[in-house]
């Protein structure tokens, strides 16, 4: 309804509806509601108790358009919705079947105080993590109306066109209207990052806060997601599309409270999706639109008037350019990329020369790829055509960006570009203005990022330009630098506060890697990357991920002259802590330490020979080798001591107060921990986070009440236990979490008898170690819980640690490995237990 209204408000019950704002409001906070459906109540409000016919309602709301009477009942299913019941229970808006629709209650006008200031929106409490628009949604109201009805009824929907086409925007602004009309969480999934259709249920994780491996990464994913009705918006799918596919329709069976917004260049053609093809916006379809008025009712035309004016503030359509605006948008086929980008020229050309170039450019490019669709051609007319505009630097920094998979800031940049940082930052703004370049501060200051189809189109020109190889080494220099530098650096620093400023550069570090081992790349940076990057694999819990670079690191240096040197060494020693959280302390992380330890030795390397030998150990112990890894802990301790780092020195007591605990020596395990606890408490111990990278606190306590129960003082050993998982609860870091109830704070409470403890405690080890899919941890649990549950089966792969533990709290272990262990460890920590078994 095209209408200038009076400054009444229109009031009833406790809604106010100001006609001048055309805003409604409920107790004085804003209630979200489309201008449809708001077009709709004013009608209905200015004949309160009228019948009012479906006729008469199509023609006052869609005055100029044939609408399907569907569209009709979409908006009022949102309006009675928005307004809800009446303090009686009846509803505002009665259907008389086959009639129209009448409103039911006392309306009262009002004039507006001069001095009334609308209430802000109550904050959204809800766990919402959905970027926002940065700019106001145009010509999108009905759909999103339309769909938001339909994506509630269908719980699959999936938004389908063409690159440029807005479906990005359309998604959020209808996921935001969903979260804001229900209780669901909601995340947004996007997918352009990714290379690997692998890699989509670990992305789903890791946005759920449960950073996943390729383990049990689906039963873990449903498993959270039936904690509460959510909402998942996959963006950017259809370079994806197949494990996209398969992994919703998993999730849609296995979760009833989840939906699905999907946005793709083509359908998922999964089972329960519903799809929406996104139209164009609606643009001028000849010349007979001639001024400026009823040009602007067109939303083409709307966009491109709101972002000319973005980009010069001087513009105002007038009746002399509407012909040539009404072409432009024309021309773009109402793409809102397309027109945004026409609209940024404004500050140096008029409407009549960009739509006399827009058409050169498209007759130029109407004879390349007949199979390629019309508006896939337009849209890169579209780019060929912003880019003719550039100038030769602007160009070479646009193509370089391609090689960001998702964000960038501008000291990346300008390691990129090879230009100063004040021509960087010049270049990226005069992009940025030229919307070929997106600045979000949403998250962090001054981040960057291209547009997914822009990032195609930039990435084609850069191959073009044959500098394509300089760029991309040029940013795998620049991601390895960043990784080895001080400000990233892992020892020495709170490792949990680097994780949540940098963790999101794992998207640089896959793009690098990809390029350094492929064909065309640098396998050797691609090996140094591999080695620096392990802390944040780490941390991030993607040892399985991480597992597969190193295995493409170990094959690229077979036969080359890294072969037997410090990158192999390293390789091989990050390798070993893979496979211990992925696969268990078996042979294999023997042999990858070993061969670390081998070649650290030749080289006299003594930093790598502390880290083999604290591998080793680790091995040793965590299989049940005991008085091996005693004799290992004391071949560390020597040279741990003479480097004088107090991390080291404090390692090497926490590794034989381990060692001495698990021989059966409490007394010796509790006077070196008492050190360790000293230490811990030293001004230049700054880094909590020992050699397995796991919280130094956890690792104490988890040893520390073990040796108090030994020792028999069950109080206190029960109070740590549940201090310890208090502790590892207020993390949030999985491996620690895994540590400390798999280690201490369970076997404690179980021998304590404390059922509901271990009960509640193992539950969270479960889903932390499903949901990373490391194997060694799932053990502990599934140990666990069959003793929980009244079972006394235990895995096949399990390790004579862990089997001794389930020994002691009543699982009964076969007799000849009962008389094996007892013989091979005669003064083992768990010996009484052991003994009553045989008797």
């Amino acid at each position: 309804m095209n209408q200038t209204f009076s400054d009444e408000t229109l009031l009833f019950e406790d809604f106010a509806l100001s006609l001048q704002k055309r805003s409604l409001t409920q107790r004085g906070e804003n209630v979200r509601i489309g201008s449809r459906a708001l077009d709709i109540l004013i009608v209905l409000l200015e004949r309160p108790g009228e019948l009012v016919s479906r006729l008469d309602l199509l023609a006052r709301v869609w005055p100029d358009t044939t609408v399907d009477e569907n569209a009709l009942r979409v908006h009022l299913s949102s309006l009675r919705k928005a307004l809800g019941e009446k303090p009686d229970g009846s509803p505002f808006i009665l259907n008389d079947a086959g009639r129209g629709y009448r409103f039911v209650g006392t309306v009262t006008r009002a004039k507006q105080q001069n001095d009334a200031t609308p209430k802000p929106v109550a904050q959204d409490k809800r766990l919402t993590r959905l970027p926002k628009n940065l700019t106001r949604v145009i010509g999108r109201d009905d759909i999103v109306d339309g769909l938001l009805s339909l994506l509630m009824e269908r719980r699959f929907l999936t938004i389908v066109g063409p690159g440029g086409i807005g479906k990005t925007t359309v998604a959020l602004d209808l996921a935001h209207r969903h979260v804001s009309t229900s209780d669901d969480a909601a995340y947004f999934i996007d997918l352009a990052p990714l290379s690997d259709p692998a890699l989509v249920a670990t992305t789903v994780a890791t946005q759920l806060g449960i950073a996943a491996s390729s383990i049990g990464i689906e039963e873990a994913v449903a498993e959270v997601l039936k904690t509460r009705p959510t909402l998942l918006l996959f963006d950017n799918c259809e370079h994806l599309i197949d494990a996209v596919a398969v992994f919703v329709e998993n999730i849609l069976q296995s979760v009833p409270e989840v939906t699905l917004l999907v946005t793709s260049r083509e359908p998922l053609r999964a089972e329960g999706e519903w799809v929406f093809r996104l139209p164009t916006l609606d643009a001028p379809k000849g010349d007979e639109v001639t001024t400026a008025a009823s040009a602007l009712t067109y939303p083409a035309v709307q966009l491109f008037c709101e972002r000319a004016k973005a980009s010069y503030d001087g513009f105002l359509l007038s009746d002399a350019d509407v012909l040539a605006v009404n072409n432009i948008c024309r021309r773009l086929d109402g793409i809102p990329l397309a027109i945004e980008m026409a609209a940024a020229r404004m500050d140096t050309l008029d409407a009549s020369d960009i739509a006399a170039r827009l058409d050169d450019r498209f007759s130029l490019l109407t004879k390349g790829r007949r199979t390629a669709l019309p508006r896939q051609q337009t849209l890169r007319a579209t780019l060929e055509w912003s880019h003719d505009f550039l100038t030769g630097k602007e160009r070479a920094v646009f193509r370089d960006l391609s090689v960001f998979r998702s964000s960038f800031q501008l000291d990346a940049v300008v390691a990129v570009s090879g230009l100063s940082e004040a021509d960087t930052m010049e270049t990226l703004a005069a992009l940025v203005s030229k919307s070929l370049v997106v600045l979000d501060r949403s998250n962090r200051s001054s981040l960057y990022r291209l547009l997914d189809t822009t990032r195609f189109y930039a990435e084609q020109k850069l191959a073009e330009s044959g500098q394509e190889r300089t760029a991309k080494l040029a940013h795998a220099r620049y991601t390895l630098e960043f990784f080895t530098s001080e400000q990233v650096a892992w020892d020495g620093n709170d490792p949990f506060r680097t994780l949540a400023l940098h963790g999101w550069r794992v998207d640089d570090i896959r793009a690098a890697l990809d390029w350094a081992f492929s064909p065309e790349g640098d396998a050797a940076l691609g090996v140094e990357l591999a080695v620096a990057s392990a802390p944040l694999w780490f941390h991030l819990s993607l040892p399985g991920e991480y597992l597969s670079v190193l295995r493409r690191s170990i094959k690229a240096i077979e036969g080359t002259a890294l072969a037997g040197g410090s990158a192999e060494a390293e390789l091989m020693a990050a390798f070993g802590h893979a496979l211990w959280h992925t696969e268990g302390p078996g042979n294999a992380m023997k042999e990858a330490f070993s061969r670390a330890m081998e070649i650290a030795t030749a080289h006299n390397d003594e930093p790598a020979i502390l880290r083999a030998i604290w591998g080793l150990w680790a091995q040793a112990i965590l299989a049940g080798d005991y008085a091996v890894s005693l004799t290992l802990a004391e071949q560390f301790k020597e040279p741990a001591y003479q480097t004088g780092d107090i991390a080291h020195i404090l390692t090497a007591d926490h590794m034989l107060a381990l060692s001495s605990h698990f021989m059966g020596n409490q007394d010796e395990a509790l006077r070196l921990l008492n050190q360790v606890i000293a230490g811990d408490q030293n001004p230049d111990r700054t880094n909590h986070t020992n050699h397995a990278q796991v919280d130094g606190k956890t690792a104490v306590l988890s040893l520390l009440m073990r040796i108090l129960w030994l020792k028999g003082d069950t109080e206190t050993a029960l109070r740590i236990a549940q201090d310890c998982a208090a502790h590892v609860g207020s993390l949030h870091h999985d491996l620690s979490t895994c540590y400390g109830l798999a280690i201490g704070s369970i076997p404690v409470a179980l021998w304590a008898g404390r059922r509901d403890l271990a009960s509640e405690w193992n539950s969270i080890l479960s889903d932390t170690t499903t949901r990373k899919g490391m194997r060694h941890w799932q053990i502990w649990s599934l140990g666990f819980d069959l003793v929980l549950g009244g079972k006394s089966r235990i895995p096949d792969d399990v390790t004579s640690m862990q089997r001794e533990v389930f020994a002691t709290i009543g699982v009964l272990p076969e007799e000849s490995w009962l008389k094996a262990r007892l013989a091979s460890e005669p003064a083992i920590w768990c010996k009484t237990d052991l003994e009553r078994h045989t008797a």
